[in-house]
Order: C-alpha cells, then sequence, then structure tokens
C-alpha cells in the first residue's frame, strides 16, 4: 500500500465504481474528493471490456483506480456477492472513515453490503430514485444502497420524497445530477463535433439498448430487432457486448448488418455519444443517462421501458415511454413535441461534486 493511504492527516474515503456510468459521474467527484480526503479509488471491474471502461480513462481523465477487483460478467447476484467478498478484504486493510458507491448496479449493491458489514458508514450517490418495478435488479439495489447509507446525495427534489415515505428523515441531501455537470463541461463542443460519416446532423435517431430485460429475453430482442428495422431514417445504433453476442447467439446480428438504415456501432466514446444525442432527430434508449442527456440537448427521446426513473423528464415534454411497442413507437415520433424547463433547482444545480465533497468533509472532521 502506498504511502498516501498511511498518513492519519485526513479521513480516508474509499469510492467503489465499475461500469461506464460510474466512471461518467466519478469523473467530476473524484477530483473534488482528493482535495479533501485520502481518497482510495476501487473499480469493480463490472465494465471489464476495453471499449466500455478502460478508455474512459484516457477520455474523462479519471485517474486509474489503486485497486482493481475483477469481477467480470455474472448474474446480478454472482456479481454483487463478488464485489462483496473482494471488496471486504480491502475495505479490512484500508479501514476508510466513508465508503461512496454510485448509481444502481450490482457494483453499487456489492459495495454497500461490503461496506455495512464492516461498519463503514456509506454515502449513496444518485440517491432516492425509483421505477417502483421491484422486478428490476436495478431498483432492488438502489433500495439495498439507501437503506444501508449515512449519507443519501439525492439528484432530483422528487428523489428526497422517495426516501422520505421509505421512512427516511436524516442524510438527505439535494446536491443534483453529477451527469449534469459533466455535461456542461463538454455541452460547448457538441455543436462543432464530427458525426460519422454519411449522416447529417437532424437527419438520423440514435439507438442503445443493454438492460437485461431487453436484450436478454428473445421475444424482447425480437421486438427491438422489428423496431430498428421499421425505422424511416438513417439510425446509428451503438451496441452494447452482452446485446451483440444475444443478437449473434438469435441469427439476428447479419441481418441487422444488411439492412441499408442501419449502422451498428461499437461502444461509442462518451463525448461522441453527446454529441449524436445532441445531433439526433430523436433519441431511443432504455438507459436513464441518454434520457437525461437528450432532455438537455433538448432532442425528443423515446424510452424503451414501460418505466423510468425519470418521469419529470416525460411531465415536461423530453421523453415519452414506448416500450418494445413498434405502434407507440411510430405514433411517438410522428408527434409535434414540445419541451419545457424543468422546474427544479436540485436538478439544474450546476456543481454537485462539489456540494458533496463539502457535505461529506462536514461531517468526517466533525
Amino acid at each position: 500500500m502506498g504511502a498516501r493511504f498511511k498518513t492519519k492527516a485526513r479521513p480516508l474515503v474509499v469510492t467503489i465504481f465499475g461500469t461506464r456510468p460510474q466512471f461518467i459521474k466519478l469523473a467530476v467527484l473524484w477530483r473534488e474528493l482528493e482535495v479533501r480526503f485520502r481518497s482510495v479509488l476501487i473499480d469493480s471491474g463490472q465494465h471489464y471490456d476495453w471499449e466500455l471502461a478502460g478508455a474512459l480513462h484516457r477520455e474523462t481523465g479519471l485517474r486509474l483506480p489503486d485497486f482493481h477487483l475483477g469481477v467480470g460478467s455474472a448474474s446480478s447476484a454472482a456479481q454483487i456477492g463478488r464485489v462483496a467478498d473482494a471488496l471486504d478484504s480491502r475495505l479490512s486493510r484500508l479501514k476508510p472513515d466513508a465508503v461512496i458507491v454510485i448509481g444502481d448496479t450490482s457494483t453499487t449493491a456489492g459495495g454497500t453490503i461490503a461496506a455495512a458489514y464492516r461498519g463503514i458508514p456509506i454515502a449513496h450517490v444518485e440517491a432516492g430514485l425509483r421505477s417502483f418495478d421491484k422486478s428490476a435488479p436495478e431498483e432492488k439495489n438502489r433500495i439495498i444502497a439507501d437503506h444501508l447509507s449515512r449519507w443519501r446525495f439525492c439528484p432530483i427534489r422528487s428523489a428526497i420524497a422517495h426516501l422520505r415515505r421509505e421512512g427516511l428523515r436524516e442524510g438527505l441531501y439535494g446536491v443534483g445530477d453529477l451527469m449534469y455537470q459533466h455535461w456542461l463541461e463538454h455541452s460547448s463542443l457538441l455543436a462543432s463535433a464530427a458525426l460519422p460519416r454519411g449522416v447529417e446532423s437532424g437527419e438520423y435517431y440514435y439507438v442503445t439498448a443493454h438492460r437485461a430485460e431487453n436484450v436478454d429475453a428473445p421475444d424482447r430482442l425480437a421486438r427491438l430487432v422489428r423496431i430498428l428495422e421499421s425505422l424511416d431514417r438513417p439510425v446509428l445504433y451503438a451496441v452494447h457486448p452482452r446485446t451483440k453476442r444475444n443478437l449473434s447467439r438469435l441469427g439476428y446480428w447479419a441481418r441487422l448488418r444488411r439492412h441499408s438504415n442501419l449502422r451498428l456501432l461499437p461502444p461509442v466514446p462518451y463525448t461522441a455519444s453527446l454529441a449524436m444525442v445532441a445531433h439526433a432527430k430523436a433519441v431511443l434508449t432504455d438507459s436513464g443517462g441518454l434520457q437525461r442527456e437528450a432532455y438537455w440537448s433538448g432532442v425528443p427521446c423515446l424510452v424503451l421501458r414501460n418505466v423510468t426513473e425519470w418521469p419529470e423528464l416525460l411531465a415536461c415534454g423530453g421523453g415519452v415511454l414506448v416500450g418494445l411497442d413498434i405502434d407507440r413507437v411510430r405514433s411517438a415520433l410522428s408527434r409535434r413535441w414540445r419541451r419545457r424547463e424543468l422546474p427544479d433547482r436540485t436538478f439544474r444545480s450546476r456543481r454537485p461534486a462539489s456540494a458533496i465533497a463539502r457535505r461529506l468533509d462536514l461531517d468526517l472532521l466533525s
């Protein structure tokens, strides 16, 4: 262990992450942490593919982790167990003053469980979001993290209301969305960003789909394929590695590659993805992150789910739930969109990273 972890001058804070959205959120938080604390970064390895994870260090400026757990691909329950088991031994040696978990992934739940059983105070970043679909792994992970945390850093005002309804009254902080801070730092570059050759701004659809509910069940994946084939404009489809494996296994990959309107892309670098969102005619996605990025860019978003953790974006005209229903997709693409500003000061906070670090600093030094 390096000398910088041995000094007792400042509190020691461990942040556990491991998926692409967590890289992006941590990219605006880690420097704030390292100004105030002895900071240890631990990558779970949940996103083990270089295109999903490794390249993000170079692109976002996030420094390399101090430890890598290498949990790899598995079912949600297996990943949670692997993260908790591998992290437990690290926490035993490090003895941190706090553990930070981010979002709603297996890494979030595994990190929470490991810290809770060691009696280490937990800070959950992006707390309080709810889809109210308890069958979803992400919803279970959020509930685990929220109910075991000491600090619950919420990105939007409604998240605080959700937590209060669940009986949580203390440690609730409306700080804003780390993804918004990151988007603001890159938004000036989007107007002039280069698009893939052969596509014009405002004349294509940008598509992502990665949730297990959509891409692991053969019948639902078939419905996604039919939607892709039905779209009336050029399509840029950024394909998650697991989705590609399933498409290939079921014989859809070669079929989609032959479709003249479809361009199948590997996972897209983050800044390039922001640009593709900003210049699209519409975004079709099951990603919570892209729902917000489309809203901030003023681009209509068709949510390929029947529920969302961000209903406020739908209410103000930023998106619509279409599931995998081809008729709902067609109807949404033909509608007239009227987007309004979301009147939520928490959601519009521009410096959530500073607010999180300040709150931890105050409590850990008191």
